[in-house]
C-alpha cells in the first residue's frame, strides 16, 4: 500500500519537471516545429508561379509530417490513458483492502473492550 503511495508520488515530480521545462521553452519549440516554407523575394516575381508551387510542395509535406506526428501522439496519448485507467483501478483495489482491514481492526478493538470491561465488571 505505502509502495503504491510512493510509486505515485515519485511520479509526479518527474512529469511536473517535464512540464516547466517545456513551458519554459515552448516558444524554442514552436519556432524549430513550425515549418520553413520558401519565402517570396521581390526580385523574383517572375518566378511567382514556380515560387507558389514549391510552397505547395512544402506545404504537403508537413501536412504529411504534421498527420503522422499527430498519429504518433495519439497514440501516446491512448498509452498514457490506459495506464491512468489501470493506475487508477489499482489504487481503487488498494483502498478497499484498507477500509476492510481498517474496519477489522475496528471490529478487533470493539471485542477487545468489551471483553476488558467485562472482565473489570466481574472482578
Amino acid at each position: 500500500m505505502a509502495q503504491g503511495y510512493a510509486r505515485i508520488a515519485g511520479m509526479a515530480v518527474p512529469w511536473l519537471t517535464v512540464g516547466k521545462l517545456v513551458l519554459n521553452n515552448l516558444d524554442a519549440i514552436i519556432g524549430v516545429m513550425r515549418p520553413a516554407l520558401t519565402r517570396k523575394k521581390v526580385e523574383a516575381v517572375a518566378n511567382q508561379a514556380e515560387i507558389v508551387s514549391q510552397q505547395i510542395a512544402e506545404l504537403q509535406t508537413a501536412a504529411a509530417t504534421n498527420a503522422e506526428q499527430i498519429k504518433d501522439l495519439a497514440e501516446q496519448l491512448k498509452s498514457v490513458v490506459t495506464a491512468l485507467d489501470d493506475a487508477a483501478r489499482s489504487v481503487a483495489i488498494d483502498r478497499a483492502k484498507t477500509r476492510r482491514f481498517a474496519l477489522a481492526a475496528i471490529g478487533v478493538s470493539i471485542i477487545a473492550v468489551a471483553v476488558a470491561v467485562t472482565s473489570i465488571l466481574l472482578r
